[in-house]
């Protein structure tokens, strides 16, 4: 882990709503599915591999996925979990690392919430304050 490497790191998480985060991804990968393993019948149906963001993603396993599914979903042989039920196993897989990881590591790693962070300037202060800007200067036009 880094903060091995660099005891004095500081890494800031800075947590989004889990179905703005979906939606975002939905958006942003039309076309694209960054969050399972590419099967053939993906790739014939349009689903493009991308050999650059692909690999900067886990593979959500079915299993993780399912929980995330509309409950009427049917599993079997040829049933495959959507897309956006991996992107939720994948935020959720996401939090739940940052979590345990803001625990472990409490003076490296910090999450803040997007919505504070982004709309009160004292948020905005504390954050870079954490990260080591002693004297942040915020733009508040």
């Amino acid at each position: 882990e880094y903060v091995a490497l660099d005891p004095t790191v500081r890494i800031a998480v800075v947590n989004r709503p889990r179905e703005e985060v979906v939606a975002s991804f939905l958006q942003k990968t039309f076309g694209r599915n960054h969050w399972q393993r590419h099967h053939i019948g993906a790739l014939a149906s349009g689903i493009q591999a991308d050999k650059t963001w692909d690999r900067a993603f886990p593979d959500m396993t079915n299993e993780e996925c399912l929980a995330f599914m509309d409950p009427s979903f049917e599993t079997g042989s040829e049933s495959r979990p959507t897309k956006d039920a991996a992107i939720r196993a994948y935020w959720e897989l996401y939090c739940h690392t940052a979590h345990e990881l803001s625990h472990r590591y409490p003076d490296n790693l910090r999450l803040f919430d997007m919505s504070k962070v982004l709309n009160r300037h004292t948020e905005q202060e504390s954050l870079l304050r954490w990260c080591g800007f002693d004297h942040p200067v915020l733009d508040t036009a």
